[in-house]
């Protein structure tokens, strides 16, 4: 009988800490309990599966296709991966997604983001096929964290945050749709 009575007080110990995350946003940041001891070694996640393959021309309509959240003047597509990514963010589960996003001229731009599961958002810009945009080298960098940033001026939009260099400041998506529910709310 003590037995049963301490597998139950363990369990619940348990429980009750595996339960502690989901009730209030992540921040993305490494919990110190959590971290490996100094010597300790951790199992890397697994690699990301590589990103579909870009072809010449890559219009929205194939980029749509090959699973990429994207942006045409307003007009999105796959906007379900980019909630999912959000939420997987929040709850610490591996992910990856590419945003395609369209300059006026028609070429798309590429904002690669894969989570690791555990702290850390690699983010990589491609304007490459930008024609009127200098070719900036797909340049990268490893953040913290994503959050949406409230601006009158320039409208809502996602940014990256706690950075390891200035790449971050490449990243910028806007929620077309979240942002004309807000209107719509507010008016």
């Amino acid at each position: 009988m003590i037995k049963w009575v301490l597998t139950l007080a363990a369990a619940l110990v348990l429980l009750s800490g595996c339960s502690e995350k989901s009730g209030r946003p992540s921040d993305n940041t490494t919990n110190p309990s959590t971290a490996p001891a100094p010597g300790e070694t951790v199992t890397p996640p697994m690699k990301p599966k590589a990103f579909p393959a870009v072809s010449d021309p890559y219009d929205a309509d194939q980029a749509a296709a090959n699973g990429d959240v994207v942006n045409v003047h307003g007009k999105m597509y796959n906007l379900d991966k980019w909630n999912l990514f959000l939420a997987n963010l929040d709850v610490g589960v591996p992910n990856q997604v590419r945003i395609t996003q369209y300059t006026v001229e028609g070429d798309p731009i590429f904002y690669e983001l894969i989570y690791d599961g555990a702290e850390a958002i690699a983010y990589t810009y491609d304007n490459s096929r930008d024609g009127f945009g200098s070719d900036a080298g797909r340049p990268s960098t490893v953040c913290r964290g994503i959050e949406l940033e409230e601006n009158k001026e320039f409208g809502s939009h996602y940014k990256l945050t706690g950075c390891d260099n200035e790449t971050s400041n490449t990243f910028w998506f806007t929620n077309i749709e979240a942002e004309a529910e807000a209107e719509q709310g507010s008016q």
